[in-house]
């Protein structure tokens, strides 16, 4: 059977994210997707269970190599700045260490990430794109060249974004186990939909901004929402 699985998704627990984890469940549901990995930034978010969806336990770390998410957690990771470590301790969580959208903002290069030892490479995200028009083709590159296996995520940070990117894992059965194993063996094809918006984008920094911050950051917030409404308008889409 083919699950359908949003390998990168962000809650409400991250400081950006805007949906809480039951309304995460019903789009994911709406979609057609059967499976969600909760990756909120720098933390680990415990999985519910019980819903429609199988949610997929998660973390997303920013280390001087870029983000890392961990996929199929047994038990919650501490922050690592440093990439090496943060892959060591998501190994020994049960995980599957995946280096996210790489090339988004050309940084850190592929030098960098060639001698980093990971698991696989996220190689179709809604949102990677946005600021460099290759970054999935680079992934996707630096995958084949290592020969590691690809996911496919939204890095949605609101339900409405789910979807955008997933992977499709060929497997017996939707459990933690069999979605893990079908991934860990490269059984996977990542689909990119479509490309985020502008404007869920400038939405994510006004949730940042009502949680975090005052009357400027907010007034900041809500002027870069304006200019990612506009760029919507007059950038066109690829």
């Amino acid at each position: 059977m083919i699950c359908k699985a949003d390998l990168h998704v962000h809650s409400a627990a991250s400081p950006d994210g805007r949906s809480s984890l039951a309304e995460l469940a019903r789009t994911a549901k709406a979609c057609g997707l059967d499976a969600v990995a909760v990756c909120d930034h720098n933390l680990c978010t415990p999985a519910p269970e019980g819903l429609d969806v199988l949610f997929i336990p998660g973390v997303e770390l920013s280390t001087d190599r870029g983000h890392i998410l961990g996929l199929f957690l047994e038990r919650p990771v501490a922050p690592l700045t440093d990439a090496a470590q943060a892959v060591r301790a998501i190994r020994q969580a049960g995980g599957l260490a995946v280096i996210a959208h790489p090339f988004e903002l050309e940084k850190p290069g592929a030098a960098a990430l060639e001698a980093l030892d990971i698991d696989g490479v996220e190689c179709a995200n809604a949102r990677a794109a946005m600021k460099n028009r290759r970054a999935n083709d680079e992934a996707r590159e630096l995958a084949a060249r290592r020969g590691l296996f690809a996911t496919g995520g939204s890095d949605a940070h609101g339900a409405g974004e789910l979807a955008a990117c997933y992977t499709e894992l060929e497997t017996e059965s939707c459990t933690l186990p069999a979605l893990r194993a079908a991934l860990a063996a490269g059984r996977a094809k990542t689909v990119f939909a479509r490309s985020c918006t502008w404007r869920e984008k400038g939405l994510s920094q006004l949730a940042k901004a009502k949680k975090y911050g005052g009357a400027k950051r907010r007034l900041r917030a809500a002027a870069y929402f304006a200019g990612c409404c506009l760029r919507d308008v007059f950038e066109r889409k690829d």
